[in-house]
C-alpha cells in the first residue's frame, strides 16, 4: 500500500539547512498497521506529513497504492484541540470534510460517523471547547474516517490524553481497524503504544531508520540497535510510573 524509496527532506535556515529525513526507504502492506517511533526530532512526524502531501521531499520517492485520490489518505494529528476549528460545531466540522470531497447524504453520514467513535447525536452541535481533550480526539478520527480512507495516518495520536483517554482512544483504533482493514501508520515516541496496535515498527534516530522489526520481537526485547534498546527502557519506566501513579 505505501511504498518509500530513499526518502530525504531538507529544510533551509537561517545559518544553512536541517536533513530532517535522511534516506529511508520502507513498505508497508495493504491493511497493516505499521508504526514510526523515535525521540522528538528523530524526523518521524516530518516522514508522516510528507505522505499526507504536507511536506515535499527533497530527494526520492512516496508511492501510496495505485489509482488513490486525496481523500484515500487522511491523517489524525497530535493536538485534538489544535486541529479543530474553535468556531465550528462538531456537525459543520464534519460536513466540511464531505463537502470537500464531494460526498453527499451528509446527514445520515455525520450520524453515522459519531456512532462509530462512540459519540451520540448529542455532541453534533458542540464546539471543541465543550468537549474533553478524549472526545475532541474521536471528532478529528472521525472527521478522518467520513470520507472512507484506505490509509490513516495518525501523528501521536494520544500523547496529549491522559492515561485512561489513552486506552480508549487506542481500543477505539485497534476496533477501527478490524472493522474498516484501513492501512494504518502510528508515530509515537512511547514503544508501549506501538506494542498495542502495530504489526511492524521503525526506529527513527536523526532522521534515519536504524532498524525495523517485528512487534513479536519488540515485545520480546530483541533488538539489535542501541538506541532502541534505550527506548525501551523509556517506555518501561514510563509504564511503572503510570501503573503506580
Amino acid at each position: 500500500m505505501i511504498d518509500i524509496e530513499k526518502a530525504s527532506i531538507r529544510f533551509r535556515t537561517k545559518t544553512g539547512h536541517v536533513d530532517a529525513v535522511r534516506d529511508v526507504t520502507l513498505r508497508v502492506e495493504e491493511g497493516e498497521v505499521f508504526g514510526l517511533v523515535g525521540e522528538s526530532g528523530s524526523g518521524k512526524s516530518t516522514l508522516l506529513r510528507a505522505l499526507a502531501g504536507l511536506t515535499p521531499l527533497s530527494e526520492g520517492s512516496m508511492r501510496i497504492a495505485s489509482h488513490t485520490d486525496k481523500r484515500d489518505v487522511q491523517m489524525v494529528f497530535q493536538d485534538p484541540y489544535g486541529s479543530l476549528h474553535p468556531r465550528f460545531t462538531v456537525d459543520r466540522t464534519l460536513r466540511e470534510s464531505l463537502a470537500i470531497n464531494g460526498i453527499g447524504d451528509q446527514d445520515a453520514r455525520i450520524l453515522a460517523a459519531l456512532a462509530e467513535v462512540g459519540l451520540g447525536a448529542a455532541y453534533r452541535f458542540r464546539y471543541p471547547h465543550q468537549l474533553s481533550d478524549g472526545q475532541r480526539q474521536r471528532v478529528s478520527i472521525a472527521r478522518a474516517l467520513i470520507v472512507e480512507p484506505r490509509v490513516l495516518l495518525l501523528d501521536e495520536p494520544t500523547s496529549a490524553l491522559d492515561v485512561s483517554m489513552q486506552a480508549e482512544i487506542l481500543n477505539l483504533l485497534r476496533r477501527l481497524h478490524a472493522q474498516r482493514k484501513l492501512t494504518m501508520i502510528l508515530v509515537s515516541h512511547n514503544l508501549a503504544v506501538v506494542g498495542f496496535l502495530c504489526q511492524r515498527v521503525a526506529v527513527m534516530k536523526e532522521g534515519g531508520i536504524v532498524e525495523q522489526l517485528a512487534i513479536e520481537a519488540v515485545r520480546a526485547r530483541d533488538v539489535r540497535h542501541e538506541y532502541t534498546r534505550r527506548l525501551l527502557m523509556a517506555t518501561d519506566g514510563y509504564s511503572r510510573e503510570s501503573r503506580t501513579s
